[in-house]
């Protein structure tokens, strides 16, 4: 029994190596057409695909764009739904950030502000001079140009309100002439009776001098 079972081991593995051999042979030409026989599969399905969707193109591009809207409009209830959970909080919080962000910018600035303010006080001095100087020779150049324009308008203007004036009293005057004519009549009679009341109080003497003066 061992004899025959090292004899039937030996005749396996003999046959075991020769199969070896001739596999080890020809692995160069399996892997081969294996390799073409995979391409071709691959190409063919490729083919059947391709010719698949030249076939059903025109219903695909339309259910791509459903799906792409159903997803986007998912995507988009979904942020809008969180958003409107954390609204507050999110406007807190930007409101937060912003006044950090100012009074930063605010900050900065006024220190700048601090160490410039000397010379930027300087300059809009200077500025201010300069401009008022500019503006002052543009209005003296121009009244010298049109000095005699002017001084004729400056009397046409004081010769129409004394004109309208003395026009105003006028009409005044005639419209209560009456009146006037009354007062100076009451004015000269009590200065009348004034000059006879001093001269009648005045004794003879003086009343003889003034009449020698006279």
């Amino acid at each position: 029994m061992a004899l025959q079972s090292r004899i039937r081991g030996n005749n396996a593995r003999k046959v075991l190596n020769k199969r070896h051999t001739i596999v080890t042979q020809l692995t160069t030409d399996f892997v081969k057409i294996q390799a073409q026989a995979r391409g071709f599969l691959i190409r063919s399905h490729v083919q059947h695909i391709r010719s698949s969707l030249r076939v059903l193109l025109p219903n695909i591009i339309p259910l791509q764009s459903q799906c792409r809207v159903h997803l986007v409009g998912t995507e988009f209830r979904r942020k809008k739904s969180v958003l409107a959970d954390c609204v507050l909080q999110t406007l807190v919080l930007q409101s937060c950030v912003r006044g950090f962000h100012f009074r930063a910018r605010d900050k900065a600035f006024r220190k700048r502000l601090a160490v410039q303010e000397p010379g930027v006080a300087l300059l809009q001095a200077r500025a201010r001079g300069t401009l008022a100087r500019f503006e002052f020779w543009g209005k003296k150049g121009w009244l010298q140009e049109e000095e005699e324009g002017i001084v004729e308008l400056q009397a046409r203007i004081r010769g129409y309100l004394i004109r309208r004036d003395h026009s105003e009293r006028a009409r005044h005057y005639r419209e209560n002439m009456d009146k006037v004519i009354k007062i100076q009549s009451l004015v000269r009679a009590k200065q009348q009776g004034e000059a006879y009341k001093s001269l009648s109080t005045r004794p003879p003497s003086c009343c003889l001098r003034d009449v020698l003066m006279m």
